[in-house]
């Protein structure tokens, strides 16, 4: 990613709200440098303009809301929040043919917006950013659901909703079956994980999933570009900060990986007194490296 479109992540992720759609655009910019967002934008346009039709809502209806994003112009708060999810499911995933697929969560293309867009299929969480960008743009109230280890989609508002699984080609899901995701996790449910996701945990789990493929597949240079940008957004662990310092060094670049790991040992230092001190130890051995 050049450092203009880096500069241009930074001011997305920053502003209130955020264009979490075109922030992942951004991010699979570092696979393909020729991409314009612009273009993949309008992708989105095309799949409202469909799903509107069954809405019975004209392509001159889709406008542009007060904060700049296209949005309907026709209000549909009137519309039954469960008619609403049903003519997603039936436009997104039954016509569009958006679902997920089990096999491809080995892949980085499940991870990237863009692909996921082409393919039609993906991780949860993307597919999830397709349901909602949709939603926005057909004035249907919609947010994301970040249970552990699988991202839905509520359509409505957090006092008055239904559920889809994106994943699932949108199907309504019950309270029940969503908290059966959650335990199928290993964790307790509780109706706290139904609270609509902050579009800054929505893009830190987006890049920790292709962290995560990196890390698995050992692709340094592409871990590398997704600490980088998660260390970009307003908020972010502190241990990428080490991450990105020994993933520096790795690839060679000695003099940046200690002075990584040696901001992380001064943060932690207090609370964790072992882990700062490995970590200068591994700053040392990177410097050492440079004789």
């Amino acid at each position: 990613m050049s450092a203009r479109t880096r500069r241009q992540f930074t001011d997305i992720v920053r502003r209130d709200p955020v264009d979490v759609a075109l922030a992942c655009l951004l991010i699979a910019a570092e696979v393909e440098p020729g991409l314009d967002p612009a273009r993949e934008l309008a992708r989105f346009d095309a799949l409202a303009t469909d799903a509107g039709r069954l809405l019975d809502i004209a392509p001159d209806d889709l406008g542009t809301a007060a904060d700049g994003r296209p949005a309907s112009r026709r209000t549909l708060a009137g519309l039954d929040l469960r008619a609403a999810a049903e003519i997603l499911r039936e436009a997104l995933g039954t016509r569009a043919g958006f679902h997920g697929d089990p096999g491809s969560f080995d892949s980085l293309h499940a991870c990237l917006l863009t692909s996921v867009l082409r393919r039609r299929h993906g991780l949860p969480i993307m597919l999830s950013i397709v349901w909602l960008e949709v939603a926005h743009r057909l004035g249907v109230p919609a947010y994301p659901i970040g249970l552990p280890g699988h991202v839905i989609v509520g359509v409505g508002a957090p006092d008055r909703h239904v559920l889809v699984d994106p994943f699932a080609g949108g199907r309504l899901i019950t309270v029940h079956e969503a908290a059966e995701k959650v335990r199928s996790a290993g964790v307790a449910f509780t109706r706290s994980q139904l609270k609509p996701m902050d579009p800054t945990d929505l893009l830190m789990r987006v890049l920790g999933n292709i962290r995560i493929w990196a890390a698995r597949t050992e692709a340094i240079a592409t871990r590398l570009w997704a600490v980088e940008l998660s260390l970009l957004l307003p908020r972010h662990p502190t241990h990428l900060l080490r991450e990105r310092g020994e993933l520096r060094a790795r690839r060679g670049d000695f003099i940046g990986g200690a002075a990584d790991l040696t901001a992380f040992a001064d943060v932690v230092a207090a609370l964790e007194p072992a882990a700062a001190g490995a970590a200068r130890e591994a700053a040392h051995a990177a410097r050492a490296r440079l004789n």
